[in-house]
């Protein structure tokens, strides 16, 4: 008896130990990391072939003017883990709306997008697209630049001797997708898919089986330093484009983890943007000339900003 009553002394103590146990295991000050894990959980970045806007691989992997955006921000967001992904803006497209906590560095603001898509407050402002040809079809296009040098895009499209070369998904902004639009389907304009299709565009242009495509001045400067072929590129602004500059966007998912991250996307950015550091991500892609022009635009951005 003496036995069975130590027995079950020692068994009431080891219980006793077990519920302490489990009691400071489930306790807030004991569970930091779990909460924080399941608080902030995964990012998972999604990023096209599109430089030098975005470089996910190669030799110049990283040095993307939105690729250093990204890895910006994700410097400040450690208590989350991150992914990386390579995909066309297509599939982009479709992720971010499928998807719990997917975000992309680099989209344009629209009403069909903001359906689906949390964005953060403008993060990087970006000289807008132009036409871009090669000296040699250069004449092809001259009918229709004005005396400031712009060019007309819906003269372009209604000549029909004329084809364009555009990226499939991708949006230009600026009034140039409304012009598009208005052409979809005919027989002049080439859609190009893939992964690094402004790569693709410019290649087709070379070779003669589109005489025009659009794009930024970065693009063509960052393609004609790699390639020499690219070299006798020619741009010019387009006449209609209505605004002077464009806003790239960080976007995440449309749900609660999607806002929790814009929150503290835009928190990183207002304390950033404007800097030196964060200007230099862009202002790198730009030759000396249009650097200077681009940090005037940008002032004047910010000024109107209240920054």
């Amino acid at each position: 008896m003496v036995i069975n009553k130590r027995m079950h002394l020692a068994g009431c103590v080891f219980a006793s130990l077990i519920a302490t146990v489990l009691f400071l295991l489930t306790s807030p000050a004991m569970c930091s990391d779990t909460v924080n894990q399941d608080t902030f959980g995964e990012v998972n970045w999604y990023r096209a072939i599109f430089p030098p806007i975005t470089i996910p691989e190669g030799k110049d992997e990283g040095k993307g003017f939105f690729d250093r955006v990204m890895n910006f921000v994700i410097a400040e967001l450690p208590e989350y883990s991150h992914y990386h992904h390579i995909a066309n803006f297509k599939r982009i497209m479709v992720e971010l709306q499928k998807s719990e906590s997917s975000c992309c560095p680099s989209l344009y603001k629209t009403k069909e997008r903001a359906e689906f898509i949390e964005f953060s407050i403008p993060a990087v402002v970006v000289l807008p697209n132009g036409i871009i040809t090669t000296q040699r079809n250069q004449h092809k296009l001259e009918q229709y630049v004005d005396q400031e040098g712009k060019i007309k895009l819906s003269a372009l499209l209604a000549d029909k001797a004329l084809s364009l070369g555009v990226s499939n998904g991708r949006l230009y902004s600026g009034g140039i997708d409304e012009i598009l639009s208005r052409h979809q389907g005919a027989k002049n304009i080439t859609i190009q898919s893939g992964e690094d299709v402004f790569y693709g565009l410019m290649s087709m242009m070379y070779l003669g089986r589109v005489d025009y495509i659009i794009g930024y001045p970065t693009e063509v400067r960052y393609h004609s330093r790699n390639d020499p072929q690219f070299r006798e590129s020619v741009y010019f602004p387009i006449q209609e484009n209505n605004v002077p500059f464009t806003l790239g966007y960080i976007g995440c998912s449309k749900t609660e983890s999607g806002q929790e991250i814009i929150d503290r996307v835009n928190t990183i950015l207002l304390q950033n943007r404007d800097t030196d550091a964060f200007l230099d991500y862009y202002e790198s892609w730009l030759d000396i000339s249009t650097k200077r022009f681009y940090r005037s635009v940008v002032q004047k951005y910010f000024q109107s900003e209240g920054k």
